[in-house]
């Protein structure tokens, strides 16, 4: 196993609750934690780490730790696609307050027009947040990622990359025919919140969530808003060996992703989000329900910014990032989970990790103990051979998905043959 950092270690029982689920002793709970936690960062290569933040009930219980190098319970994160569920309730805010409409077309509402064969006037607001819109995707492009990784320093622009995706796809299909994850639409998102409250994107965000009123002081849009004061020290992130920060904030920055948030504050906006500190009933309701087109593409679904899965019965929503975070809420056992792996090699077990938690969870709430399944060791996972891997690959696969395994990006898996495509600009140096 690999040498044990805990940077963090929190137990709060719950005070003045009226009526909390029954709990085994909180001692117990967390060991019971900590041995789950344990068992995966022993899978982990020495200089990785894994964070897991866990709060259930209402705040009986709120466990953080860390294990292994790079990461820390308490620190901040590029939280990259995870920014989409911020963008989405923001702009759900603003169907709130009367000011939009889920099925306004967005042409009256984009600084500037499409490409040719963008049918704007049946491309509307909510296919946008459902990615159901047909919008190509930059970020899918195999010249983006080879740009991307020859280019680190490079500063994009949202024109830029929207300009990218006009340039280099067609539109993917009609507007509400089929489900593909999109950041080019979560951009154009961006630019409608700008066009509606006639601010740019990272204040309108902030003011329409209420970030400050929320608490959550450790949430920013990287270099477009300053960093807080006495903000945690950054995690390290990495693809492979090459360290996140090499690459700039821009490649991901304007709606698709963006934020830089820690475990607390994103458990902290699923909890909110779920109470109704920020949205309407109804316009929850439309959130979290997943489009017939996502269900038929994914088999789990998703809604308007807002991921499901189901976990030993128990429906929970949320997103993953691109650079190895997670966030989940389970409603109906009260359960918020935030995760991070130092390396985006280990998403898969990060995901893993968490379905397990909920499912001890489950079992303590309903049995106070936790079934034998998590007293065993997990399946050890695939060992990577990365000395063989370009880079570039390596942010392919980890972008696009690996065949057989659900992508927490939403992206569906890619062919092999982009993986080489990517790998042939990359290698020549060619970005497009």
């Amino acid at each position: 196993m690999i040498a044990r950092a805990v940077a963090a270690a929190l137990i709060l029982p719950c005070a003045g609750c009226a009526h909390a689920p029954s709990w085994p002793p909180v001692s117990q709970v967390s060991r019971t934690l900590e041995a789950t936690l344990d068992r995966y960062a022993a899978e982990l290569r020495p200089g990785e780490g894994i964070s897991l933040r866990v709060a259930a009930g209402e705040q009986d219980l709120v466990w953080a730790q860390a294990r292994g190098a790079s990461v820390g319970a308490a620190q901040t994160v590029r939280i990259a696609s995870i920014t989409k569920t911020f963008v989405a309730a923001a702009t759900l805010r603003l169907v709130d307050e009367g000011r939009l409409s889920l099925d306004a077309a967005i042409g009256p509402l984009l600084p500037g027009p499409l490409a040719d064969g963008y049918d704007l006037a049946r491309m509307t607001v909510r296919r946008l947040l459902s990615h159901t819109a047909g919008v190509f995707d930059y970020a899918e492009h195999p010249g983006f990622l080879a740009r991307v990784m020859n280019e680190p320093g490079h500063v994009w622009t949202r024109d830029e990359q929207v300009a990218f995706a006009m340039d280099h796809g067609d539109p993917l299909a009609l507007p509400g025919e089929r489900f593909s994850c999109s950041d080019t639409g979560y951009l154009l998102l961006g630019a409608l919140i700008e066009t509606v409250t006639a601010q740019p994107m990272p204040p309108a965000v902030r003011t329409l969530l209420g970030l400050d009123r929320l608490g959550l002081s450790h949430t920013w849009f990287e270099i477009l808003e300053a960093a807080p004061r006495a903000v945690p020290a950054r995690a390290r992130q990495f693809i492979d060996a090459l360290d996140v920060q090499a690459i700039h904030p821009s490649a991901d920055l304007f709606g698709g992703g963006g934020l830089v948030s820690t475990p607390a504050d994103l458990t902290r906006f699923l909890r909110a989000l779920f109470g109704g500190d920020i949205l309407h009933g109804a316009t929850l309701t439309a959130m979290t329900t997943p489009s017939i087109q996502s269900v038929a593409s994914t088999g789990s679904g998703y809604g308007l910014g807002l991921s499901t899965r189901t976990i030993h019965g128990s429906t929970c929503y949320g997103h993953g990032g691109f650079w190895g975070v997670m966030a989940w809420h389970c409603p109906a056992i009260k359960l918020t989970i935030a995760g991070l792996v130092s390396n985006t090699n280990d998403r898969t077990a990060l995901a893993a990790l968490m379905e397990d938690v909920v499912r001890l969870v489950i079992d303590l709430q309903t049995d106070g103990v936790a079934s034998r399944a998590y007293r065993r060791s997990p399946k050890r996972l695939a060992r990577r051979r990365r000395s063989r891997r370009s880079p570039l690959l390596t942010l392919q696969m980890v972008w696009w998905g690996r065949p057989g395994i659900k992508d927490d990006r939403c992206l569906p898996p890619r062919h092999q043959s982009k993986y080489r495509q990517g790998m042939r600009l990359f290698a020549s140096g060619d970005t497009v």
